[in-house]
């Protein structure tokens, strides 16, 4: 006698969870440490230095790359865009100062340092836009200096003009202090389960 079992399907109602923690901090932490020190160089505290092209790389370069694939890989169009494209801006400003400095080729005329500012502040504008959708005023904030600082850097560029570069400066330091405090306030926030710093 041959016994005929039918297999019956077994559906299950599977949740998926998303334990992954949230890459922003760490992008902001790379943009606000790394813009901070560099501003202040703008300002005239120190010059342009082995310290900044570290930051560049080290912090403003790998961890906002590493915060954009983290966010890409939750879904973020804008978070992996965002922080990718401007952690690869930090690597090609230390690949500006390190490639003349090792003789590998000529340094940028201040008119195509200007054009390169102008177009990452293009850039930014529309990502600026892109903010309005987001609903935090402080990463509004946040792309509103960094397109600012932008755009008064490639003038700085076109004109010579030193005065602007201390304004830029102090703009700089705007954005990378509303840049930590992001980072710092979704850390707290996280830590305490609860909103403790407003962003």
């Amino acid at each position: 006698m041959i016994l005929m079992v039918e297999a019956q399907e077994i559906v299950a109602d599977v949740h998926v969870r998303d334990r992954t923690a949230n890459p922003s901090p760490l992008g902001f932490t790379g943009l606000g440490l790394s813009a901070t020190l560099l501003s202040l160089s703008y300002i005239g505290l120190y010059p342009v230095d082995s310290m900044i092209v570290s930051m560049a790389i080290f912090l403003g370069g790998f961890a906002q790359v590493f915060a954009g694939l983290m966010a890409w890989k939750k879904g973020s169009v804008f978070g992996g865009t965002a922080f990718c494209a401007f952690g690869l801006f930090w690597f090609s400003l230390a690949g500006l100062i390190l490639l003349p400095s090792i003789g590998w080729i000529e340094g940028p005329e201040p008119m195509s340092l200007a054009a390169y500012l102008f177009f990452w502040g293009v850039y930014t504008f529309v990502m600026l836009i892109a903010t309005l959708q987001l609903g935090s005023k402080s990463i509004m904030f946040i792309f509103l200096t960094l397109f600012v600082l932008f755009i008064l850097l490639a003038i700085v560029n076109a004109t010579g003009n030193a005065g602007l570069l201390v304004v830029a400066g102090y703009v700089g330091l705007l954005l990378g202090l509303s840049s930590l405090y992001a980072a710092l306030g979704e850390v707290l926030n996280d830590a305490y389960g609860r909103k403790v710093v407003p962003i």
